[in-house]
């Protein structure tokens, strides 16, 4: 066995159980999860030689993880769909696609996940870089030196993205309030 195998076992491995408990978040089924935390650790095995040792682990394992989920999502969505039968007639066929609308895509699942129209909104007038620091703080709820490593920002970056970013959903969700506040008035 060589180091960097050593290495990978000794400090890859042991966070199989973190990843499966994300990969559970994002599928919402556990054998999809487990598919998901194979192929990230599939897909980490062979990037390994790029990987830098002394580099944080965690955040690159859960940065594999997040990315091979979204392309999995992705090609969900362009598969044609199937059906689970032997015979279906062509008027089965177009009834059953008139019933089901298109899969979405991941972003806008989570955006209807979302609690209200008004916090859509305002995550919408963030920038990208501040909605993700945003998403990786409030609702993975990492720390700001796993954010740092994922997006590769520095940490003091990532700190004033999120401060700054959550001063302007406050600001915006204040203003929606007060609309909705002045229209029922």
């Amino acid at each position: 066995m060589d180091d960097r195998q050593a290495y990978f076992e000794t400090e890859a491995l042991p966070l199989r159980g973190e990843l499966e408990k994300a990969a559970f978040r994002y599928t919402g089924n556990f054998h999809d999860a487990e598919d998901l935390v194979a192929e990230t650790y599939a897909k980490a095995w062979a990037g390994f030689a790029n990987f830098r040792t002394g580099s944080n682990i965690r955040a690159w394992l859960h940065r594999i993880l997040t990315n091979t989920w979204i392309d999995m999502h992705r090609r969900a969505e362009v598969r044609p769909r199937e059906a689970l039968t032997d015979v279906f007639t062509d008027a089965q066929l177009s009834a059953a696609e008139k019933r089901y609308d298109a899969t979405p895509s991941a972003e806008e699942h989570n955006l209807r996940e979302m609690p209200s129209d008004e916090l859509v909104a305002a995550l919408q007038t963030l920038s990208e870089s501040q909605r993700a620091v945003v998403f990786y703080a409030d609702i993975r709820q990492l720390p700001y030196k796993v954010i740092a490593d994922i997006t590769g920002l520095p940490l003091g970056t990532v700190m004033s993205s999120v401060h700054r970013a959550r001063y302007r959903l406050r600001a915006s969700l204040n203003e929606s309030s007060e609309l909705t506040r002045r229209r029922s008035a």
